[in-house]
């Protein structure tokens, strides 16, 4: 998938990961605010994406019990998993808005060889197959 000249803001998960830097992204899932086709039983169990839906926030930086043990559990997990610190991307939801963050995004999972999407999962371009360091 090339990436798109700009990144729309329901691409960006509660907890602050942006799906478009997903490998699940189209494949079948069209995003965690999307709704629930296409997600897989993990995604379909995810705490965060429940407790987003209960407090009817958009964001976990924008929930007053930010940040709570939840998210920084979910960050420690992926920070492990994928060197992806969740709970940094909350905090910049909350420090610089949507708009700006979406900017950010865009420049970091741009790859530079292509123009394609580069996926946190393994640092790899959905095109091309350039390894990010």
């Amino acid at each position: 998938m090339k990436m798109p000249d700009e990144l729309n803001p329901k691409l960006l998960a509660p907890c602050g990961v942006n799906c478009i830097s997903c490998q699940r992204y189209q494949n079948p899932c069209a995003g965690c605010l999307t709704g629930d086709d296409g997600k897989n039983k993990a995604t379909l169990k995810c705490k965060i994406k429940a407790c987003f839906d209960k407090k009817n926030f958009s964001y976990c930086g924008r929930c007053s019990e930010f940040p709570c043990p939840l998210i920084k559990k979910h960050s420690k997990k992926y920070v492990k998993r994928h060197y992806l610190n969740t709970l940094d991307s909350a905090k910049r939801i909350k420090t610089m808005g949507i708009g700006k963050m979406m900017i950010q995004d865009r420049d970091l999972w741009l790859c530079s060889q292509c123009g394609g999407v580069i996926h946190y999962q393994n640092n790899t371009c959905s095109e091309c197959g350039f390894k990010k360091e």
